[in-house]
């Protein structure tokens, strides 16, 4: 098992929701970072903010399937567009610090896509 954040396309109620299989949820929560619209989908970076999404366990034979989806390559780090990094989320309903894997944007980006309040799922729903 492992505890991964997700925040974008792979958070229910999106398309790659279903790669996480039967993952357990652990709530709602933040990480330390920045998030953009990068068109259809979104980029998480290192930055000063909050990026909200959820924490989930999910079983360690569904990595390579969210690194495919993610297109992280472990053997290619610098040619993959994520990395899975290793970083602290906070879940919002106790404010426990816990260990998580999360997709990192692995591009530049433009800093008008900034979404300012770190939430996808709010920010897609605030467009249709």
């Amino acid at each position: 098992m492992m505890v991964i954040f997700v925040y974008g396309l792979l958070r229910p109620g999106f398309e790659g929701a279903e790669l996480l299989g039967n993952a357990q949820s652990l709530g709602a929560a933040t990480v330390v970072g920045q998030l953009y619209d990068l068109g259809g989908f979104p980029g998480l970076v290192p930055g000063d903010g909050l990026v909200h999404g959820e924490v989930c366990r999910v079983d360690a034979d569904r990595l390579p399937a969210l690194d495919r989806f993610e297109d992280y390559d472990p053997d290619d780090p610098e040619g993959s567009l994520y990395v899975r990094v290793t970083s602290n989320a906070w879940l919002e309903a106790t404010g426990d610090a816990l260990s998580v894997q999360v997709y990192q944007y692995n591009r530049h980006v433009s800093p008008t896509g900034r979404i300012m309040d770190g939430d996808y799922a709010g920010y897609v729903a605030a467009r249709h």
